[in-house]
């Protein structure tokens, strides 16, 4: 992973005020903060997966797939918002502009969506990775079988990275098998009663969620990719590459592995340790709801510079006078600044910014 893919995780943190937004009332409140708060950041660990999955396989995921997005809900509305969003997700999925000549439709018109994607999930317990599949309806029989069938044909390969990545697929009852019964059996009667939900799930990361940790979800879903790969190489009606990415997985971890083993301890420079304090400080935690107050009073951009979610901003609740000289956590003595501007002021510094003349 790049200098700079490290540095990007190591600056983001979900952890008991996201997952106490899922309990704020109002449901507009609770969507803005999703959309332009917890969205953002986790549109950052997408970003630092897609890097992961260049460098080890040497494709550009975006190539064939688009990243989609939820919470989506337009800004300007006729109705009030009612929706209570019950979790965050931003995925994988196939091209929408495209045509996938390898599945094909009921009604015989060119598929342009596809029924699969894979994505990091934030809800009230923490973030986990979904590979779903088959929530969209629209396809015929045939193409929803062959997703099946691949599990079927290739068990024996998908199963060491279901181990490798801590995906799981989510197994129904089913009356007709013993609960423990082998996988290839359980698809077998999937294929027979025409059951195509077929999901896998990883570990849940319960908050907080941070650094190291951010790190392995993003390698899990990256050795979780060739899955992926082979269900959007089945789509463009082309032969699965599936050997050839778990050879590359396997020599990229054998790499990983003699690093790991050559890098020796190096002592701390005595100047992390001003950096230590001044984190330290900027971990002191708002209030939940006086958080979401803050970012909602100005209107979820940095007041600084006036950037927002839409400009890939990662917006921060800031102490207009620190706490460590005396700056009380209430709400006139907070205000919202993204990342790039919260870094650039000190806890040595006290504007207000909210009162600059432009």
């Amino acid at each position: 992973m790049s200098t700079m893919s490290v540095q990007a995780l190591s600056d983001i943190t979900f952890d008991e005020q996201d997952a106490n937004l899922f309990l704020v009332d109002d449901a507009q409140l609770r969507a803005d903060a999703l959309k332009h708060s917890v969205l953002p950041r986790l549109r950052v660990v997408m970003n630092v997966a897609i890097a992961r999955i260049r460098e080890i396989y040497g494709i550009e995921a975006l190539e064939d797939s688009i990243v989609s997005v939820y919470p989506n809900f337009r800004q300007k509305r006729d109705r009030e918002l009612l929706i209570k969003y019950e979790s965050v997700f931003v995925g994988l999925g196939g091209q929408r502009k495209a045509k996938w000549p390898g599945f094909a439709r009921k009604d015989g018109k060119p598929v342009q969506i596809l029924p699969f994607r894979f994505a990091f999930v934030l809800d009230q317990y923490g973030v986990f990775t979904v590979l779903e599949n088959a929530w969209l309806k629209g396809l015929d029989t045939r193409s929803f079988e062959m997703l099946l069938r691949f599990h079927i044909d290739n068990e024996h390969k998908v199963n060491p990275l279901c181990f490798a990545s801590g995906m799981a697929p989510g197994i129904p009852y089913l009356k007709d098998l013993p609960l423990l019964a082998p996988l290839r059996d359980e698809y077998q009667l999937r294929l027979k009663h025409k059951l195509y939900d077929n999901h896998f799930l990883g570990h849940t990361y319960h908050f907080p969620v941070s650094g190291d940790t951010l790190k392995q979800i993003v390698n899990r879903f990256a050795y979780f990719f060739p899955v992926y790969d082979s269900y959007i190489q089945m789509a463009k009606g082309l032969p699965i590459r599936l050997d050839a990415l778990v050879a590359k997985l396997s020599a990229w971890l054998e790499r990983e592995l003699e690093e790991t083993e050559e890098q020796t301890e190096l002592p701390v420079p005595e100047t992390l340790g001003v950096h230590a304090a001044r984190a330290a400080e900027s971990k002191v935690r708002v209030m939940p709801a006086m958080r979401w107050q803050v970012f909602q009073r100005d209107q979820w951009r940095c007041v600084a510079c006036g950037r927002s979610s839409h400009d890939g901003a990662i917006l921060h609740v800031d102490h207009i006078i620190p706490r460590s000289r005396g700056g009380l956590d209430a709400l006139e003595n907070y205000q919202t600044l993204c990342d790039i501007c919260n870094i650039g002021k000190s806890n040595k510094d006290a504007t207000d910014l909210r009162n600059r003349k432009g």
